[in-house]
């Protein structure tokens, strides 16, 4: 037979575990992402650049995947934003670029994380790394503020719902001179509620009333 405090403690274990699930999203592979354009998924992380894939072009030896990277309109209606919304002041106009996209159920405060990195050949314009939310863009970097050392981002959902996550990279201006946007480590988060974490401290009290007694 369980005894009650083995019972409570894990109990408030399962409480605890429940506070703070994780989203279906993970850049550990493409599966569950809807991809556009020129991405792979290698050694944990999501890959994508603006390389066009067709023999003879000059984007092509940096090509990853065999597929080219897709028209802005595309793009844009891939990322469920309206058209221009990518776009760089004049003249940064975007003209290709390639997304993943995904779905997922999120509760109020619950936080996304990532891990991106932002590399350039691009020498005349910006070009630009971006992460929509919930048709909200929001941009990583661009050729004038590189990341190229792997940096975090972090967001919280203020409400429930479905969230939708599109992850991009698009040439602006030219479609010359490749971009990559590399993206790793993605959870969605939940901070315990303040009871489930007094049921965990509880039961973690019991334990060392328990040990105390047993010596």
């Amino acid at each position: 037979m369980k005894s009650p405090t083995r019972q409570l403690i894990a109990a408030a274990t399962l409480a605890l575990l429940a506070g703070s699930a994780s989203a279906q999203a993970s850049t550990g592979s493409l599966a569950g992402w809807t991809v556009l354009g020129d991405v792979v998924a290698q050694a944990g992380a999501i890959v994508l650049t603006t390389a066009y894939a067709e023999a003879g072009d000059p984007d092509q030896p940096f090509n990853l995947s065999g597929d080219s990277a897709a028209d802005i309109a595309l793009v844009e209606a891939a990322a469920g934003v309206p058209t221009y919304a990518l776009d760089l002041p004049e003249p940064e106009y975007g003209r290709e670029g390639s997304l993943v996209t995904q779905s997922f159920a999120v509760a109020a405060g619950d936080t996304l994380r990532f891990t991106w990195a932002f590399g350039t050949l691009e020498t005349v314009f910006q070009d630009r790394a971006f992460a929509v939310i919930n048709g909200q863009v929001l941009t990583l970097a661009t050729a004038g503020t590189p990341g190229g050392v792997a940096q975090g981002f972090e967001y919280s959902f203020a409400g429930a719902g479905t969230a939708t996550l599109a992850l991009g990279v698009i040439d602006t201006g030219d479609y010359l001179g490749v971009s990559t946007l590399s993206v790793s480590n993605l959870s969605v988060t939940a901070v315990p509620e303040p009871a489930t974490t007094a049921l965990w401290l509880a039961g973690l009290g019991l334990v060392g009333c328990a040990a105390r007694r047993r010596r």
